[in-house]
């Protein structure tokens, strides 16, 4: 009775041993467990693949050897990293597989502590992902690059064009019929509105492509730039502003000016018929996620839930252009501006109540896009 049950035992472990096989086979990553000296102990069959050996030699082969030169110093970094703090590790490398051909891989290393120290490796292959965004970003680039100078070469024409409407509404007013009259006036407003907006998308798709160097700038100082260049906005409105006092970042100046500009002009734009536009501007750090959250309150109309996020798309308007002039690519640029350092912006707001724009800045300059 007693070897029955020791047999069965036996069975069922032989059994789970099979399926836990069956799985580490079967599984759609490479699975590597290699010791200290980075010698391979145990390989699933994807893995081997990937490296391109036969898993029944895998205790020949030092993990190392895989990897490309350039980027050892960065997998032993991580070695030491992980029996360091005994946290996962994840990042991206060049491997070399058998044959010579080189793949890019994502690494998530474990370390397990058993008799012997071990790490554990999860592989994948993301070479043709690597592929798709860099033809993404080049594609990107090219676009910018595309609008750029597809808005510069218009102006020239488009120049031309409002300067002779304009002497002929000029020259001829009063001169033709009545229509005539309009129609010259409607040519007129629509090549400045044209004009306006060649404007606006050279400065939109120029934040990417033609952004100046970052350095370290006081916030308070390019606020009281802002302001100094909006005094005639601010009091022919009666607008009050009122700041905390702000950090240093490392930035692009004129970028950040004119992020605080767009964002003050749309508060004053959309002001309360009825009351004077309060603004108030704060900052503090996120320790969590290193960076500060640049804060621009209002006491204005508001906007719907529905359209807060609409309102950062470029050319996009919640209102008639008879009620708010302008093209609608203010904050557009300023969530372009925002993203070239590495930050999100957004808006809480209730209609009828006021907005608050916020907007972060990385502490750290490893997340920017200088152009």
């Amino acid at each position: 009775m007693q070897n029955e049950e020791l047999q069965r035992s036996r069975t069922e472990i032989e059994e789970l041993h099979q399926k836990y096989y069956d799985l580490y086979n079967s599984a759609p990553a490479g699975y590597i467990t290699m010791d200290m000296a980075t010698k391979i102990t145990e390989i699933n069959i994807i893995g081997a693949k990937l490296i391109g050996i036969d898993p029944t030699e895998k205790h020949k082969y030092i993990f190392n050897l895989f990897i490309t030169p350039e980027y050892r110093e960065l997998f032993n970094f991580h070695v030491k990293n992980a029996l360091r703090t005994g946290n996962k590790q994840n990042f991206e490398l060049d491997l070399k597989r058998r044959d010579k051909t080189i793949f890019h891989a994502h690494i998530e290393m474990d370390m397990k502590l058993e008799k012997n120290t071990l790490y554990k490796l999860v592989i994948v292959d993301i070479t043709e992902r690597k592929k798709l965004e860099e033809d993404l970003k080049r594609s990107n680039n090219e676009l910018k690059q595309f609008a750029y100078v597809a808005s510069h070469d218009l102006q020239e024409p488009l120049r031309t064009i409002v300067s002779f409407t304009q002497l002929l509404a000029k020259r001829y007013e009063g001169k033709l019929d009545k229509d005539a009259d309009e129609f010259v006036d409607f040519i007129v407003d629509a090549s400045i509105r044209m004009k306006q907006q060649i404007d606006d998308l050279l400065e939109f798709s120029g934040v990417m492509t033609h952004g100046g160097n970052f350095e370290k700038i006081n916030m308070n100082d390019v606020l009281k730039q802002v302001i100094s260049s909006l005094n005639t906005l601010i009091n022919e409105n009666n607008a009050k502003i009122s700041c905390d006092p702000l950090p240093e970042v490392v930035a692009d100046h004129r970028q950040l000016a004119r992020l605080f500009q767009n964002i003050i002009i749309n508060s004053i734009k959309f002001r309360k018929p009825d009351e004077a536009p309060k603004i108030h501007i704060s900052a503090k750090k996120d320790e969590e996620n290193n960076e500060y959250i640049f804060s621009v309150s209002d006491n204005g109309i508001g906007i719907e839930s529905q359209y807060q996020d609409r309102i950062f798309t470029i050319f996009q308007r919640l209102h008639p252009m008879e009620e708010y002039k302008g093209t609608g690519i203010g904050l557009s640029v300023a969530k372009k501006i925002v993203e070239r350092h590495g930050g999100l912006i957004w808006v809480e707001s209730k209609f009828g109540k006021g907005s608050t724009f916020y907007f972060t800045i990385p502490v750290s300059t490893n997340n920017i896009k200088t152009s």
